[in-house]
């Protein structure tokens, strides 16, 4: 128990730390930010290497992947937020959650409470209120990064206390910032939520429909800025998110490639009146084809462990995020997906030896039959 204790302890510094780098953009101390990364990545790897006969090649396979796309692209975040992903493997995810919700939501209280003072005063666009957080799609991200994981934590209790508290939440925020995309997102995850209520996990195309969620999520934004980058209804939806994707993913010489670029590649090739809301559509362009495929096949497997294993919670905060992903990029930061942890988790059922005996049954029946 008390050696539990202690990998507690140092993961929550290491999630304190990745919403610490989150916020303090917002705060005024984004020079800070790579001291938060080195100080998380020094606690990551105390975890890591007490722990290291619990990972399998698998887990060692996917980082040399994200390692070789880090020299091809000097793009660091995508073996940054898989190594602290492997570090969090080790502690207890409820424990996770938990911590995520309570540091998002204190941040977020003295956030509100310097905006409300003027430290960080209001700038009204449009007649929506950012909070001062620069952008009224950010404040409700922020909110629902608390939310979510509220959501989580509540899940298996049903006090109808908790569900006033989580529609009180969204309604409020709405009014304030009236953010489409985050309203949406909160009507799919209770929707979301019901459904998970009434499915039966026995019968296997519930497990599928489920678990192929990320892949059809990512060819349904693949569409959106190609074929119907152009459509004018779609456009106006979706705030001409569209448009934006077709110019990256069709870029006449900076388009999709197998590594991705640097991280600043948005400020060189491209303006900020140019932005890329889209969880998959930045990852694939940024961190290159090969780590995104990578990373879509885990959360599909990892979703459908869950499924078998009748995780309900867990499959609900992966995919609410998936859906907000949809039209904001916060994939691939464990400060705005802290579902990325149960991906590594999920993958340490996979194994080689796991996946031949599985080869192994299916011709000894196909020989049967």
């Amino acid at each position: 128990m008390i050696k539990d204790k202690w990998k507690d302890r140092i993961g929550v510094a290491v999630i304190f730390l990745a919403i610490m780098k989150y916020y303090g953009v917002f705060f005024g101390f984004s020079n800070l930010s790579k001291y938060f990364m080195i100080i998380s990545l020094l606690f990551s790897t105390v975890l890591v290497v007490t722990n290291i006969k619990k990972y399998s090649l698998i887990h060692y396979g996917i980082f040399a992947i994200f390692a070789i796309q880090f020299v091809f692209s000097r793009n660091i975040t995508a073996i940054y937020t898989y190594y602290l992903c492997l570090a969090l493997y080790n502690v207890d995810f409820r424990v996770i959650v938990k911590w995520f919700m309570i540091i998002n939501a204190v941040l977020f209280s003295i956030y509100l409470c310097m905006n409300l003072i003027g430290i960080h005063p209001t700038e009204y666009l449009e007649g929506r209120n950012d909070f001062g957080f620069g952008n009224p799609n950010t404040a409700f991200i922020s909110m629902f990064l608390v939310w979510i994981s509220y959501f989580y934590n509540i899940y298996n209790k049903k006090n109808k206390l908790d569900y006033a508290l989580l529609f009180l939440f969204i309604f409020l925020m709405y009014t304030q910032t009236t953010t489409r995309t985050g309203l949406l997102t909160a009507i799919m995850t209770i929707i979301a939520f019901l459904i998970l209520e009434k499915v039966n996990f026995e019968k296997k195309w519930v497990r599928v429909f489920i678990s192929g969620f990320p892949i059809f999520m990512t060819i349904l934004s693949l569409v959106f800025a190609t074929v119907l980058s152009n459509n004018y209804f779609i456009n106006k939806v979706l705030s001409h998110r569209p448009l934006y994707w077709h110019s990256y993913v069709m870029h006449s010489s900076k388009g999709i490639n197998l590594f991705g670029y640097p991280s600043n590649i948005r400020d060189i090739l491209f303006t900020q009146r140019m932005p890329l809301d889209s969880g998959y559509i930045w990852t694939l362009y940024s961190s290159g084809l090969v780590v995104y495929t990578v990373l879509i096949l885990m959360m599909t497997y990892t979703l459908y462990r869950l499924c078998l294993e009748k995780k309900k919670a867990e499959i609900l905060l992966i995919v609410s995020l998936l859906i907000y992903c949809f039209a904001e990029s916060i994939m691939l930061d464990l400060a705005t997906n802290v579902g990325l942890v149960l991906t590594v988790s999920g993958i340490s059922n996979l194994s080689l030896k796991s996946f031949k005996k599985r080869t192994d049954n299916k011709k000894i029946r196909e020989i049967r039959s």
